[in-house]
């Protein structure tokens, strides 16, 4: 079986625009923070997560995406790869979404003898995040099987389905974006100070959580605000939940209000708060779009 690899970004829709449903993921507010990015010709995304700031904007001449989580590279490498992402879409297209699957993978990926790369591990990371809750990936809270109760709200089965339709198009969107693994702050200290140059940066929040596989401290936001502020060339624009201590960071940085409702899964029930998202930008603001304005 092979992966489509000649469809473009206009001529097939993604049906998820998330490589994995991650914690904090910005699939709701991807269109807005493009629009605070601006037009480029290098993108950086030292943060990235689920990919899904990504895989909202149109393909530049030069992308390069990174973070630390060792599952998902592997996938998005996976995935990118023409040989090995139609062995894994095969496998994909011929699993069933049931708990007993779920419950091993798990058991899988914990087992510290278990393969840390390959279609074998990617297989199993997809099957946990798209099996699993929403909102989880990436994060160290439990994680367990999705299922519904009531009518409300989408089917398990229908979104893992949805997700695996969704291959082919992730393929062809990574073939020409660079993937690393590594620290993000030491990937900014190396990327060039340049006109035409974007970094989206999507960094832990300020608040103490224990909610990510990767997290930061105090003097890591620290080092990571002093390292953004050497570009003058370069525009940057980092994700933050409000805080007062971002002022103190990010002095004379322009500060956009993205307030929206999120909600996330935890293994009892789903909680939805007003998440007071906010850009960082040290360019001067782009004008708003009507959505921002009303």
């Amino acid at each position: 079986m092979e992966v489509n690899v000649t469809q473009t970004q206009r001529e097939r829709p993604m049906g998820i625009t998330a490589l994995a449903p991650w914690y904090g993921s910005k699939r709701t507010l991807a269109d807005r923070i493009i629009h605070h990015v601006g037009p480029h010709s290098a993108y950086w995304e030292p943060f990235c997560g689920s990919m899904a700031v990504l895989f909202a904007k149109e393909p530049s001449r030069q992308e390069t995406v990174n973070d630390l989580h060792g599952d998902l590279i592997n996938l998005a490498r996976i995935v990118a790869d023409p040989k090995l992402a139609p062995e894994l879409e095969w496998r994909l297209r011929r699993t069933l979404v049931h708990e007993g699957l779920y419950r091993e993978t798990i058991a899988w990926l914990k087992n510290p003898e278990a393969d840390r790369e390959g279609v074998e591990r990617a297989y199993r990371y997809f099957v946990r995040s798209w099996m699993g809750m929403n909102g989880v990936a990436g994060t160290a809270v439990r994680c367990n099987f999705a299922r519904r109760f009531t009518s409300n709200g989408g089917c398990p089965a229908v979104r893992f389905a949805s997700a695996v339709d969704s291959l082919p198009w992730w393929h062809q969107r990574l073939r020409h974006v660079a993937i690393y693994q590594g620290d993000a702050i030491d990937l900014c200290e190396k990327i060039e100070d340049k006109e035409g140059t974007a970094i989206y940066l999507d960094p832990p929040y300020l608040e103490k959580s224990d909610e990510y596989v990767h997290d930061f401290a105090d003097p890591d936001h620290l080092r990571l605000a002093t390292t953004l502020r050497r570009f003058t060339k370069t525009r940057c624009v980092v994700s933050y939940y409000d805080h007062p201590k971002l002022v103190e960071l990010y002095p004379g940085w322009h500060k956009i209000d993205l307030h929206i409702n999120r909600a996330m899964a935890n293994a009892n029930r789903a909680k939805t708060s007003l998440a007071p998202e906010v850009l960082l930008v040290n360019q001067a603001p782009i004008t708003q779009t009507a959505k921002e304005a009303a």
